[in-house]
Parts: structure tokens; C-alpha cells; sequence
């Protein structure tokens, strides 16, 4: 897959990212539950799922 900045990534690496963001969104609820600094945890999965809409999403113009 090629990003808007023209990197190369194989479809392997994003699978294994996506699946990894995934199971740290499914830690958050235990996480929650013990009363654990879970909105920060929440804070660095927002952060890098917006990180990969800025390398993999290109803009639509008008």
C-alpha cells in the first residue's frame, strides 16, 4: 500500500498495526474497570489511528 507521501508499506505491516491498535482499544475496558489510567492509554490509540489517517488518507478537493 502506498501512502499520500509516496512510502511503500506491505499490507502485512498495516494488518499487524491495525490489529495491534485494536487489541490496545479492547485493553481499555479492563483497564476502566480496575480504575486505571485508561484516558491516557485511550489518548495514544486516538493519536496514532489519526496518525495513520494523515499518512493514508489523501485530501478530496473540491
Amino acid at each position: 500500500m502506498t501512502t499520500k507521501y509516496s512510502f511503500e508499506f506491505q499490507k502485512e505491516d498495516i494488518d499487524v498495526n491495525v490489529r495491534r491498535l485494536t487489541n490496545q482499544m479492547w485493553k481499555l475496558i479492563p483497564m476502566r474497570e480496575h480504575e486505571e489510567d485508561w484516558p491516557k492509554q485511550l489518548d495514544t490509540v486516538t493519536i496514532e489511528i489519526a496518525g495513520l489517517n494523515e499518512i493514508f488518507i489523501r485530501p478530496q478537493f473540491m
